[in-house]
């Protein structure tokens, strides 16, 4: 054990409007698995029976917070446990901020919310972001030199 303590949350996550859904316990075994793999201590679970995107409302998310045991971390099988949009996850990352209390995942995702949970506990989260939009707020501006002659290229037509 690497004395990490988790708590994990489970809820059915639907697969956008394919009716496929990624059950608890499909969920709990991914957690599991990767708990052992990286020496986390697992104290309890807690779940919900219906997804909903008014996160800190869920029963079993309120009844989570309010855990007064010694943990470190929140452990999903993936972000989307509490929501796709980066706006609703904000709220609860930031009571997850103020309990000293981070944010992990089993699996790792690729979209632009998971890869923002990420990086918003690694510290690498962007303090300021000049556009908004999907994806938007993940880009980092490249400086350029730029060239000393440019040189152009009559193209004959066909």
């Amino acid at each position: 054990m690497n004395g990490k303590k988790a708590i994990c949350y489970l809820t059915d996550i639907m697969i956008g409007q394919t009716g496929e859904v990624i059950s608890k316990d499909y969920q709990k075994a991914r957690i599991l698995e990767y708990a052992q793999s990286n020496g986390i201590e697992i104290i309890g679970y807690y779940e919900d029976d219906m997804y909903n995107e008014d996160v800190l409302s869920r029963p079993g998310v309120e009844a989570m917070l309010l855990d007064k045991r010694d943990y470190d971390l929140i452990l999903v099988e993936r972000i989307w446990a509490f929501s796709r949009s980066w706006s609703v996850l904000k709220g609860l990352l930031t009571v997850l901020k103020l309990k000293s209390v981070t944010l992990e995942s089993a699996t790792t995702m690729w979209d632009c919310t998971s890869q923002r949970a990420r990086d918003h506990f690694r510290g690498r989260a962007l303090k300021s972001p000049r556009r908004t939009g999907t994806c938007v707020n993940e880009w980092k501006p490249v400086h350029m030199k730029a060239p000393a002659k440019l040189n152009f290229v009559m193209l004959k037509k066909a």
